[in-house]
C-alpha cells in the first residue's frame, strides 16, 4: 500500500471499521511506510495509523476524522509536532476536535512543590494558544499544570484565551498546583460558558489557614450563568477545609454535586472531616436536584481505617443540606475499575443513618436513591440487605425509586453528550 494515492471518496463508516480491523493485521514494516509522522509515545496501533493517514490528504477518509480527532491530547512529547499541524491553512481537521487534553503529565522531571521553575510547555503555549481555532470544542482537560510558576502575565493572557471559545461547556482540572485560591478560581471563572467543571485533586502552594475569615470575601458566586453541575475530588487532608470553601462559587446555579473523599493520612480523618462539615455550606444552592457520593471506599483497608468510618461523610454531609430540592442521591460503591463483589461489604455504609436523614421533611420531594458499582450477580442480593438498611425511608415516602447497577463512574454528568 502507498500513501502516495490517497483515496478521494468518502467512506460509509462501516467500510472504515473494517479497514481498521485489516490494518491491525499489516506488518510492521507496511505500518511504517503509511505513517508519515507517527506519534512519539504511541505505539502504531489502529487509531495511529488512521491519523496518520487522515493527514496525508484533505481526502483520505474524511469522515473518520469524527472519530479519529474527537479527543486530542497535547503532552510534552507530542505538542511540538501537532501545534504546527493545528496552525496550517492546510489543516482539515479542527472541526473534528470536541475534547482537548493539555497536560505535563509526560514530563520526565518529578514534579513537588519544591521543584525548581522548570520549561513547562503549557505555560509557553497557553497564553498564546486561541482555543478558538477549534470551533466545537466542548471539553477542556488539563493536567499536572503548575500555574503556581506562571507568571501573572501570562496568567493573565491564559485567561483571556480560555474565556474566547463560547462551545465550551466542560472543563476539567486535573492534579493542578495553584499559588492560591483565588487564583484556581479565576480560571474556573474564565470560561463563560461552561456547564460543568470537574477539579480533581488541585492543590495550593499556599493553603488558607482553617479558620481564615476573609475567604467569604473572595468565594462569591463567579462562575457562569449556564453552570449547573460540579465534580470535586479530594485526596489530600490538606487540601480538605479549603476544597469545601470552592462550592459555594458555584452559586445558584448548582444542580448537580458529585464529592469524592480518599484522605491520605487515615490518623487524621476525624479531625479533618469535622473541619469539612464545619466548612460546607449550601445555603447558596437552592436548586441543587442531584448529590452524589463517587468512589466509596468499603471494607477495612490496608491503613486500619474502618470502611464504615470512610463511608461517614454521606450521612453527614446530607445532614447538611437543608434545602428541599434534592431529587435525587446517588452512590459509587466502587472505583471505576472494580465492582462491589462481597456483600459484606455494604456493612461499610451506614444505611441506617442515611435513610434516617432522607426521611426528613426537606427530602420529601426525593425520588431516587442510585447505588452504582454492584455486581450485576449480586444485585438481588445486595437489593434486599439495602431495603432492610433504608427501611425508614422506603417507608416514610413511598415514591422514592430505589436503583441497583453495575455501571460505575459519574453517570450523572455526561461528557461530550454521550
Amino acid at each position: 500500500m502507498s500513501c502516495a494515492s490517497p483515496i478521494q471518496s468518502s467512506f460509509p463508516i462501516e467500510l472504515i471499521e473494517e479497514i481498521l480491523d485489516y490494518f491491525d493485521y499489516l506488518p510492521d514494516k507496511d505500518i511504517q511506510r503509511i505513517l508519515d509522522c507517527p506519534s512519539e509515545g504511541y505505539k502504531c496501533g489502529r487509531v495511529a495509523v488512521l491519523t496518520s493517514c487522515s493527514l496525508v490528504s484533505r481526502a483520505w477518509l474524511p469522515r473518520s476524522r469524527y472519530h479519529l480527532f474527537g479527543s486530542v491530547r497535547l503532552s510534552p512529547k507530542n505538542h511540538a509536532r501537532f501545534l504546527p499541524l493545528v496552525t496550517s491553512p492546510l489543516c482539515s481537521f479542527l472541526n473534528s476536535v470536541r475534547e482537548l487534553v493539555l497536560t505535563e503529565e509526560d514530563r520526565e522531571e518529578t514534579i513537588d512543590y519544591n521543584d525548581p521553575e522548570g520549561d513547562y510547555w503549557i505555560h509557553r503555549v497557553l497564553p498564546n494558544f486561541a482555543l478558538s481555532i477549534f470551533p466545537r470544542i466542548r471539553l477542556l482537560t488539563i493536567t499536572a499544570a503548575r500555574f503556581d510558576y506562571m507568571s501573572k502575565g501570562n496568567f493573565s493572557k491564559m485567561l483571556n484565551h480560555l474565556s474566547g471559545p463560547t462551545t465550551i461547556t466542560h472543563l476539567a482540572i486535573r492534579h493542578c498546583m495553584f499559588r492560591k485560591q483565588d487564583q484556581l478560581i479565576q480560571a474556573l471563572s474564565s470560561v463563560k460558558s461552561s456547564d460543568c467543571v470537574c477539579l480533581q485533586s488541585p492543590t495550593l502552594r499556599v493553603i488558607p489557614e482553617r479558620d481564615d475569615k476573609t475567604q467569604s470575601q473572595i468565594l462569591t458566586p463567579t462562575l457562569s450563568p449556564s453552570f449547573s453541575s460540579l465534580m470535586i475530588n479530594i485526596d489530600s487532608t490538606q487540601s480538605i477545609v479549603w476544597m469545601a470553601r470552592i462550592i459555594p462559587v458555584a452559586g445558584v446555579s448548582l444542580k448537580r454535586l458529585s464529592i469524592t473523599l480518599r484522605p491520605d493520612l487515615a490518623a487524621t480523618w476525624d479531625y479533618c472531616m469535622d473541619d469539612f462539615y464545619n466548612a460546607l455550606n449550601f445555603d447558596r444552592h437552592p436548586n441543587l436536584k442531584t448529590i452524589a457520593f463517587d468512589s466509596l471506599s468499603l471494607g477495612t483497608r490496608a491503613d486500619g481505617l474502618e470502611g464504615r468510618m470512610k463511608t461517614s461523610h454521606v450521612p453527614a454531609i446530607l445532614r447538611k443540606i437543608t434545602t428541599s430540592s434534592i431529587r435525587q442521591v446517588i452512590l459509587t460503591l466502587t472505583d471505576t475499575s472494580s465492582s462491589l463483589k462481597d456483600l459484606d461489604d455494604l456493612n461499610s455504609v451506614d444505611w441506617a443513618s442515611i435513610s434516617e436523614v432522607l426521611s426528613q421533611e426537606n427530602y420529601s420531594k426525593l425520588e431516587e436513591v442510585t447505588i452504582l458499582g454492584v455486581n450485576s450477580h449480586l444485585i438481588d442480593e445486595a437489593m434486599d440487605i439495602i431495603m432492610d438498611g433504608m427501611k425508614e425511608l422506603l417507608e416514610k415516602n413511598l415514591s422514592v425509586n430505589l436503583v441497583l447497577s453495575s455501571s460505575r463512574g459519574p453517570v450523572m454528568i455526561p461528557l461530550l453528550g454521550g
